[in-house]
């Protein structure tokens, strides 16, 4: 083992009150211990306690299961499809109708698990008047004429008991639904799964044909009133028609369903335009014929009026050839100028004609003109005075519109449910149930499984409670973190020999350990092992005389001279574990004998000697606190080379502060597993409250329990607990 520092001397109030606030946060699940070494030592530490609790849970379950009733389960199967499946391929549009899916069947599976569909269920199978129903179920029926009152309280009763024994579980990915009853009679399970699945499909074939019943009354009652407004505005956009003098020629829907009237004003206006633009382009052309006399009206006399030119020009082409060769009184000149003349004569009078003709085609073309304009003129002022009361006439024509389109909306939805009655039904049954050959419970590997679970969650946690609440030393490691003290050396536990008897044997773990203690001591002062030392320990029975006695000698057995006194003078214990005889000892002394060779017995087997506590004295802490035990360490300094102080236990005594303060120094015991650690922080807090001087501890009995932390295998497992004469 490494060599150890010297202990800590007195502290001072700070530290006391800083180490005592370390150990109030001390966790329970170990010091530098994993989650798993700290799980493996709840295991181990509460193994007992833990297979108790689970053959309990487990026996518990096991006569749970032999006094049930048994229970015979019938099962139907139904299938349920959507009203309206809706198949597509848009992202939208498929999640909303997944979850309207979702919805469906979650209303179905309510409405298999409704009140309503009990009772129903009741009334069907007559189960208030089934006398093995009312046996099995202990419900009462009274004798006689039932009032309605007793009956629905026992139909109400029945149908409680139904809900309470229904099993709906839905079958994964599929529109199949199992539906299950369990009773003590396997007939009335399956006489119970047969109504509830007959029953709901009827009930749905029910709910379909009121909602189109109730659809057909509302629906009548709507046409009836809808009719009479249609009527009405109807009516009155008739007699607003006739008082205004409009009259409507046509009629047509838009794609709004809106109806566009067409008036006979409107239309005559459309006509007289027409005409109008006619007329004005026949006085145009008129107009622009007037100066030409081959066109227009003049045109018929266009062929003659082209002959006479000809005519003319001929007969000026004659004139002209005979004036060359004859004179002007030559007769042949004479009758072709006379011709010529008459020609010129006649080719206007044929042009006064032709212009004639045009004008008087224009003039009757402009007449038509203005009389058409006169006549659009008169229908337009018309139009705008009906324009005017056109906008009364197209609100009743839009009350009319939606009048009737509200009619005809209505009036196919009746038609349609008519046609469609109650439609096919959605549910139908897959399965009928049968009889069980076998009940379905209770089942016993269940019932094991199920009393294990809890016995087990029970087993841990009260383990890890106790675990938490334990605040004994399991790593010896940890009395330095926790209290501010030195590991000298950790002992095992012994079981099969007493640790006097282990002590002498130099091949024992118990003197192997010790011996690690004593090469520890060599350590802790400048001279080597401490020459004065007392041992002691926060309560009894946590091994401090044994140590006492080992540490005394293995010191011996390096050739040191070694002398135990024994101080515990109120219970003196190493007498009775030596089985050595009470004679005068420590407390004579302390009462003033001063005989101290005929006090000191040595110990052949042991190495060492030994001064026993003596007589018992009515004042113990009064003789310890005087200065005679520091007299009587001082002479046995000078005849040995270690004198080893077995000293009583701390906690409610004032002997081991006293005898301290005496000594060089202090060795602490403390049981491994059972020492809580506000009991050692308390002695502690003791001894260096009065100025003692700490050299460290020896943690005792440490056993299986402390495997984990890497004791217990070394000094050979399954020591057990030590069974000495004393323990002390």
């Amino acid at each position: 083992m490494s060599p150890i520092v010297n202990g800590r001397e007195a502290m001072s109030s700070k530290d006391m009150i800083a180490l005592e606030n370390e150990e109030a946060r001390y966790d329970s699940s170990r010091f530098g211990l994993s989650i798993l070494e700290q799980i493996m030592s709840v295991i181990l530490n509460h193994r007992y306690l833990a297979l108790s609790i689970i053959a309990g849970s487990l026996v518990l379950g096991l006569l749970l299961t032999f006094i049930a009733t048994p229970q015979y389960t019938s099962t139907a199967r139904i299938e349920i499809l959507p009203d309206a499946p809706v198949s597509t391929s848009v992202a939208g549009e498929r999640e909303r109708s997944l979850i309207n899916e979702v919805a469906f069947y979650n209303t179905q599976y309510s409405l298999l698990e409704s009140r309503s569909l009990a009772e129903r269920v009741v009334r069907a199978g007559n189960l208030t008047a089934n006398e093995e129903f009312l046996r099995l179920f202990k419900l009462e029926n009274p004798e006689g004429a039932l009032s309605s009152a007793q009956r629905e309280s026992l139909t109400t009763n029945a149908a409680m008991v139904l809900l309470d024994r229904l099993t709906v579980s839905p079958m994964r990915a599929s529109s199949l639904i199992d539906v299950s009853f369990s009773t003590p009679s396997p007939a009335l399970s399956a006489k119970l799964t047969d109504l509830w699945v007959t029953q709901f499909v009827q009930s749905n074939i029910d709910r379909r044909f009121a909602a189109t019943s109730d659809a057909r009354k509302y629906l009548e009652a709507r046409l009836d009133t809808l009719r009479q407004n249609l009527e009405t505005s109807e009516r009155g956009l008739i007699n607003y028609a006739t008082s205004r003098g409009i009259v409507t020629i046509s009629s047509k829907a838009d794609a709004n369903g809106n109806t566009q009237s067409e008036t006979l004003v409107g239309t005559d206006i459309t006509e007289i335009s027409r005409a109008l633009g006619r007329a004005r382009e026949q006085r145009i052309a008129t107009e622009a014929e007037l100066s030409n006399t081959l066109t227009g009206a003049g045109q018929a006399n266009a062929q003659t009026i082209v002959g006479l030119r000809q005519r003319r020009a001929d007969l000026e082409a004659e004139l002209a050839r005979q004036r060359v060769t004859f004179g002007d009184d030559y007769p042949t000149v004479v009758s072709l100028r006379a011709q010529v003349a008459n020609l010129d004569r006649s080719l206007s009078a044929e042009t006064g004609r032709s212009k004639q003709g045009n004008q008087e085609a224009y003039n009757a073309a402009l007449k038509r003109e203005r009389q058409l304009q006169t006549e659009l003129d008169q229908l337009t002022d018309k139009y705008n005075v009906q324009q005017r009361d056109s906008i009364q006439m197209a609100i009743l024509q839009r009350e009319v519109d939606s009048n009737r389109q509200l009619y005809d909306g209505l009036l196919q939805r009746y038609k349609e449910i008519g046609a469609a009655g109650v439609g096919t039904n959605n549910i139908s049954i897959v399965d009928r149930a049968k009889v069980a050959g076998s009940p379905s419970s209770p089942n016993l590997q269940l019932n094991l499984v199920l009393a294990l679970l809890p016995g087990l969650i029970l087993a841990v946690g009260l383990a890890f409670f106790l675990e938490r609440m334990d605040s004994s030393v399991r790593d010896p490691q940890e009395v330095g973190a926790r209290f501010g003290l030195p590991l000298l050396g950790a002992i095992p536990e012994s079981v099969d020999k007493d640790v006097a008897d282990a002590i002498v044997d130099k091949k024992s773990p118990i003197y192997e350990a010790y011996f690690s203690v004593m090469t520890n001591l060599t350590f802790l002062t400048e001279h080597g092992a401490p020459r004065s030392i007392m041992l002691t320990s926060s309560r009894p029975k946590e091994g401090k005389s044994n140590s006492s006695l080992s540490v005394a000698t293995v010191l011996a057995a390096t050739g040191k001279s070694v002398v135990l006194v024994d101080s515990d003078i109120r219970n003196p214990s190493l007498n009775r574990y030596l089985d050595i005889p009470m004679q005068r000892g420590l407390s004579h002394y302390l009462a003033g004998d001063d005989h101290v060779d005929e006090m000191i017995m040595p110990l052949k087997k042991f190495g060492f000697s030994i001064i026993t506590a003596g007589k018992k004295p009515p004042n113990p802490a009064e003789l310890l606190g005087n200065d005679r035990l520091a007299q009587l360490i001082e002479i046995l300094l000078r005849r040995y080379d270690h004198v080893l102080i077995d000293a009583p236990p701390l906690l409610g005594l004032a002997d081991a502060p006293l005898i301290a303060q005496r000594v060089e120094g202090v060795l602490f015991v403390i049981e491994a597993n059972v020492t809580k650690g506000r009991a050692v922080s308390t002695a502690l807090t003791r001894l260096r409250m009065s100025g003692a001087r700490l050299f460290g501890a020896i943690v005792t009995k440490v056993g299986a329990k402390n495997q984990v932390y890497g004791y217990g295998y070394g000094y050979g497992y399954g020591y057990g607990n030590e069974a000495t004469k004393d323990g002390n």
